[in-house]
């Protein structure tokens, strides 16, 4: 091969005038190769990084987003449950009439509520005085009997002073037993507790909704994943550890996280979300606050703040350092065969050109050789590719680019990028602006995982940019151009958005919606002196439909019913789902009061043709709650009024609607 490789036309030179030359030369491209090599590793490591960051931190979002929902739910209830008129008639009398017809309200909200272990009464004095519980049996009231008295747990004195209506969540804890030691087997509990008061407005004790801590926790889990999987309170403490006993070691004495990584707690501690990359591995956090719930109920938004909050859960993905991605040469075979090879093709080239010393024709000849191969590794780029100049201009493009673009090569160059394909009209950006030409004017790179470019068919591409300065003996001489397609992951973070604020069994709005959109036709209702109506609607015989048909006949009938009430209200006004088989209705901008019943009496009519569900044929009856706001109601009292509307409807049968305030009334 020798022999073949430093022979021309029959010459043979020595070895020794062509193995120096060819060592020296080879040792120099080798270092280069290798320094290029491991450059491209280390920029794969950057993106391929930035593509575990999103989505660790997707993960992290969207399981703080399924707490802080479960929570929020719990305190809507809780609220919901105050306000109620059942429930209120404990703060006056406290009897076997006003007790059962408040265990009533209780039973209603813990069955249909999977996240809801318990709620309770607890008066002024710290007694227990009615408790409904789900157990293996069902959801039933404790029998007083077994009634504690809660005067000397923390959550009893850290409510002394909250006011009618308003709310208090709890940390995540476990559950302690009469003697103050912890409950066994384990039960993780989170209690949300709202103030009832008197007529007088007084307070008249607490209602405490348990959440189940298991329930919180898997919903996370399911999120992030079991390995990786952790949620710490705001010392640094265990809430869910990596093994089942470091768990709740800040109540059990067990060691802390802060104490065991401490390089990583300092980095979670110091904000309210990010990453902390560590010997260890990638951390992705974002902090929970419990606390909120009544501000996010509100509708408004708090900034994150920096003092402490006691009750705030960190959760944490965790990302091994074996499992992220690496810029080494021996991270696996493909690499280090890749590497092996192109040391070998080095050795090659470096031989052909060491020969030109001999042989002018065989110089130009390896010349070519090394040009094919640039350009064939530039071709092979699983990336888009493109050159520009300092104005612009594309010199250089790769056939990714050609296919994620739609436009040849010769249709490209000489055309300026920015005109043909970073300027589509929903995401219109100046020359003068964009940052991406401006890397061949001042040489700063450019990296964005938010750009958007136009196709030659007109469609928008969404793609990760990243934008280096090309430099020619000193000088920029323009930027090179390196882009990949990002629309998958962005349309699964706008799916992520929307399972956030859309009921997930029938695509209404879900309760955050509701109140947002309650709040501003509050607001538009004041500002043209107007009236709305709020209606709370409770399917009748809806439980007998899944115990007889399945679960699975129970929800296409819901969605069938969902797509009728749909039919019977304006462009205009809103149905949310509330859970189970119970609906809202936002009528805004009424001409007058009676045009809600009107809607009542067309939602009973529409609902009246039975409807057909896997074969069957099934008929659906409604009881329709109304609350008119006309003096000046809040939104919890509009739906609040409404629920009880509603309750008085059904009392008195099927396919009946009651108007906050009067008797109930049938279809016209």
């Amino acid at each position: 091969m020798w022999r073949t490789l430093f022979s021309d036309a029959g010459h043979r030179p020595s070895a020794r005038s062509v193995l120096l030359p060819f060592l020296a030369a080879f040792i120099v491209l080798a270092v280069a190769y290798t320094a290029i090599f491991v450059g491209r590793l280390h920029t794969q490591q950057a993106l391929d990084s930035v593509e575990v960051n999103a989505a660790e931190t997707a993960r992290v979002d969207l399981a703080v987003s399924s707490i802080e929902s479960s929570i929020d739910t719990a305190a809507s209830d809780a609220r919901v449950a105050v306000t109620s008129r059942a429930v209120r008639s404990l703060a006056e009398e406290i009897s076997e009439r006003t007790l059962s017809s408040a265990a009533s309200v209780f039973q209603a909200q813990v069955t249909n509520k999977p996240s809801i272990r318990q709620i309770r009464y607890i008066d002024e004095a710290g007694r227990e005085r009615l408790a409904v519980r789900r157990t293996d049996d069902g959801v039933q009231r404790v029998p007083a009997s077994r009634l504690q008295d809660r005067s000397k747990h923390y959550f009893f004195a850290e409510t002394r002073n909250l006011r009618p209506g308003d709310t208090y969540v709890t940390r995540l804890d476990l559950e302690v037993d009469a003697t103050g030691a912890i409950a066994e087997p384990r039960q993780p509990l989170m209690r949300v507790i709202a103030a009832l008061g008197d007529s007088t407005g007084a307070r008249a004790g607490n209602v405490v909704v348990d959440i189940d801590g298991f329930h919180l926790v898997e919903q996370a889990r399911q999120v992030i994943g079991a390995e990786g999987y952790l949620l710490l309170d705001a010392t640094g403490g265990y809430i869910v550890g990596p093994d089942e006993a470091d768990s709740f070691g800040f109540m059990t004495a067990g060691p802390a996280f802060a104490e065991r990584h401490p390089e990583a707690w300092q980095a979670i501690s110091a904000s309210e979300s990010g990453h902390a990359t560590t010997r260890e591995g990638l951390y992705a956090f974002r902090t929970a606050y419990p606390d909120h719930a009544q501000v996010r109920l509100s509708g408004e938004t708090h900034e994150a703040e920096t003092h402490e909050h006691p009750n705030a859960i960190k959760v944490v993905s965790f990302v091994p350092a074996a499992a992220l991605p690496s810029a080494s040469i021996t991270r696996d075979a493909a690499t280090t065969a890749i590497f092996i090879f192109g040391l070998i093709a080095l050795a090659t080239v470096t031989g052909l050109a060491t020969h030109t010393l001999i042989s002018k024709r065989q110089f130009r000849r390896s010349i070519r050789e090394a040009k094919t191969r640039l350009e064939a590794i530039r071709d092979t780029l699983g990336e888009g590719l493109v050159v520009i100049d300092p104005d612009g201009r594309i010199t250089d493009v790769n056939p990714e680019s050609e296919r994620m673009l739609g436009w040849s090569r010769e249709q490209m160059l000489g055309r300026v990028s920015h005109e043909l394909f970073h300027s589509h009209p929903e995401h219109s950006v100046g020359q003068d602006d964009c940052g991406v030409l401006a890397v061949a004017r001042t040489g700063v790179t450019f990296r964005s995982e938010d750009e958007v470019f136009q196709r030659a068919d007109g469609s928008a591409i969404h793609v990760g940019v990243s934008a280096a300065p090309l430099v020619v003996d000193d000088r920029i001489d323009g930027a090179v151009i390196v882009f990949r397609d990002i629309t998958e992951i962005r349309e699964y973070q706008e799916e992520i958005r929307r399972l956030a604020f859309h009921d997930e069994l029938t695509g209404l709005p879900n309760r955050r919606v509701l109140a947002d959109r309650l709040e501003l036709a509050i607001s538009t209702a004041d500002r043209r002196l107007t009236p709305l109506a709020v209606m709370f609607l409770d399917l009748d015989g809806f439980k007998e439909v899944n115990d007889d048909y399945g679960h699975a006949v129970g929800d296409e009938f819901l969605r069938q019913i969902s797509d009728r009430l749909r039919g019977c209200l304006r462009n205009s006004d809103t149905l949310a789902r509330q859970g189970g088989d119970e609906f809202i209705v936002l009528l805004p901008e009424l001409r007058e009061e009676g045009e809600a019943e009107v809607v009542a009496r067309r939602i009973i009519d529409g609902l009246e043709q039975p409807f057909v569900v896997d074969g069957y044929q099934l008929r659906a009856a409604v009881s329709v709650g109304i609350a008119v706001r006309m003096d000046g109601e809040s939104a919890e009292t509009l739906i609040a009024n409404a629920d009880d509307a509603m309750y008085a409807a059904k009392q008195m049968g099927e396919n009946l609607y009651c108007v906050s305030g009067r008797a109930p009334v049938g279809q016209a």
